[in-house]
């Protein structure tokens, strides 16, 4: 009887595993996807380049470049698999880039359909071409294998210790959804036979309306509170530096610092007019100075602090006024302003008037840890 018993669990057992058991997808067979282009058409069409890595280790190259026209990001996918011997499956894909085109139009829609693809994650780098993005993919790189691996890593490095924020579709859903911030991405160009971060790109809602270089993503990203040791070039007034310069050259002085550790604060201190105020405080490393400077007296060091300040806050005050022009909200003034007003009710076209009204003062308080120079 017990043999019966165990039989019979046997037997339970082995049902319950064929019953789960799902179809599986052999390595060999699968087309990897790791970076899409979509560039606008005519007709709500889309042009739809995909770089895919090769499935047989036996090949030259690492990936390969296909493109559709289609409707859809799904459609594209299907024409795709027609196209190739194996399929394509999206699982991997780390960089989606948008054309300039299609960026002025809107890439929400492109955006959604992808989140909706269950094997797709948040962590995806959105990215904006300066040009064709199927140009910029399919081109013959020689010192690029493989060039949807090398975007996701060039875009990782600039993120994590370099001047261009964080450009996820998590990032990105989380300024459209929220009424008080837009949204920015990298800005990716072809040079030659290279591909580089030639500045950001600025929305509003989910519309590109203008562009930054880097000395202002630098601002940016430092308003935003996620700048770390990246180096940036400051042009000071000779005559201003003039009582502690040894040396006596023509133009401006070039000062290059490094950012060692920074605290913004942005507070609203007026409803009407409606004002802000920020006041950033940082501790930064002198990395270099064009001219020879006397930092014997204690007076020296204090006068360079007060003049790094004032440039960067002259420039960040030109940035948050192009950023106002352009009417978006990149460092996220109406976040601060919903959480420091009850019952704001804002929209979107109320937040715009606004924002575009504000008056919104800047403040910077540096202090020189250290100098480079043998005390």
């Amino acid at each position: 009887m017990k043999s019966m018993w165990k039989i019979a669990v046997l037997i339970i057992i082995s049902l319950c595993l064929l019953v789960g058991c799902v179809g599986t997808s052999v390595l060999e067979k699968l087309g990897l996807s790791v970076a899409v282009g979509f560039d606008g058409l005519p007709n709500n069409k889309l042009n739809v380049t995909s770089v895919i890595l090769n499935p047989t280790t036996e090949s030259a190259k690492k990936s390969k470049v296909i493109s559709t026209i289609a409707n859809s990001s799904k459609g594209a996918r299907i024409k795709i698999n027609s196209m190739i011997s194996h399929s394509s499956v999206s699982g991997q894909i780390r960089v989606v880039i948008f054309d300039d085109q299609l960026g002025k139009a809107g890439v929400s829609d492109v955006v959604e359909n992808l989140t909706r693809d269950p094997f797709l994650g948040d962590s995806i780098y959105l990215a904006m071409s300066n040009g064709s993005a199927h140009e910029l993919l399919s081109h013959n790189y020689p010192q690029i294998p493989d060039i949807g691996t090398h975007l996701y890593e060039m875009i990782q490095q600039h993120i994590e210790d370099d001047w261009v924020p964080s450009c996820t579709v998590q990032d990105y859903r989380s300024a459209m959804y929220s009424i008080g911030s837009d949204a920015v991405l990298p800005i990716l160009m072809k040079k030659d036979d290279s591909v580089e971060i030639s500045g950001l790109v600025l929305f509003r809602n989910d519309k590109a309306v203008g562009t930054i270089g880097q000395s202002e993503g630098y601002l940016l990203k430092l308003l935003r509170g996620k700048q770390k040791e990246y180096l940036q070039e400051i042009g000071i007034d000779r005559i201003e530096l003039e009582p502690h310069l040894v040396s006596h050259k023509g133009g401006k002085v070039r000062v290059v610092i490094s950012n060692i550790g920074s605290k913004v604060r942005i507070r609203l201190t007026s409803m009407k007019p409606l004002q802000f105020q920020v006041h950033v405080h940082m501790n930064v490393e002198l990395q270099e100075i064009t001219d020879r400077y006397d930092f014997s007296k204690n007076e020296a060091k204090k006068l360079l602090e007060k003049k790094i300040g004032e440039e960067l806050q002259k420039e960040t005050d030109q940035l948050i006024q192009k950023l106002q022009r352009m009417n978006s909200d990149a460092v996220g003034f109406g976040n601060v302003y919903r959480s420091s007003v009850r019952n704001a009710h804002l929209t979107r076209d109320k937040w715009g008037e606004k924002y575009q009204k504000a008056k919104i003062q800047t403040q910077f308080h540096v202090n020189l840890i250290r100098t480079g120079t043998i005390e």
